[in-house]
């Protein structure tokens, strides 16, 4: 398990600005957790209500939905030093339509929102810098939501697929890439049959658009 925390604020977003020498003492004021996941393992389960929220450490966890049917439909994958349900956490949701899950075993930090949002003393500055890395935090998944609602307004399994690749290539600034997203994952995130995603993936490499090999793309 990861203990020197003392590195996360170069590393993470949430804390950034927090100077390394007092991340300990802020998390010992705000009863951080640590837990271990291993895969396959429900951090926040669907139709639960969501008390905390996590930042993962190591490994990798998926956001997830179901429809009527039991189908599940990948919301996002996250990866080490993301932020996991923040959103969920501080609007005190009585009972949540997602799951989040570990892909691979993980190891995460865990923090009560209430403790964050209603410190039982006068906060520190270290404290009030997390605050406002959590609005911040807020704003790119609001970003984020956006982007991915964007891809979904097509309705043909090419022009998702194209979309997503483009807001990739132009956010990572490079025309070739890895995805963190298998064939499956892929399919589950953008709402498409697995086979139509294949057939439109071979039909994209053969017209000479993009080249593919498992989650590596390049666009030509």
């Amino acid at each position: 398990m990861y203990r020197n925390f003392t590195t996360l604020p170069v590393m993470c977003k949430l804390f950034e600005g927090i100077p390394s020498g007092r991340i300990n003492d802020l998390f010992s004021q705000l009863a951080v957790r640590e837990v271990s996941l291993k895969k396959g393992e429900v951090l926040f389960g669907s139709g639960s209500k969501i008390t905390d929220f996590a930042v993962i450490i190591s490994g990798q966890l998926a956001i997830s939905s179901y429809d009527a049917d039991g189908h599940r439909k990948i919301v996002e994958l996250l990866e080490p030093m993301e932020a996991v349900a923040i959103s969920l956490a501080v609007a005190d949701i009585e009972s949540v339509a997602i799951s989040v899950e570990a892909r691979q075993n993980s190891d995460v930090i865990l923090f009560n929102a209430n403790k964050v949002l209603n410190p039982a003393t006068k906060p520190s500055e270290e404290h009030i810098r997390l605050l406002r890395n959590i609005t911040k935090e807020l704003a790119r998944k609001a970003v984020r939501l956006g982007r991915k609602m964007r891809i979904l307004s097509s309705r043909a399994t090419s022009e998702r697929l194209m979309k997503y690749l483009i807001e990739e290539s132009v956010r990572r600034d490079a025309k070739e890439f890895d995805i963190p997203y298998d064939r499956q994952s892929l399919a589950d995130y953008l709402c498409v049959e697995r086979s139509a995603l294949s057939a439109e993936i071979s039909k994209l490499i053969d017209k000479g658009i993009i080249e593919s090999h498992k989650n590596h793309f390049k666009l030509m």
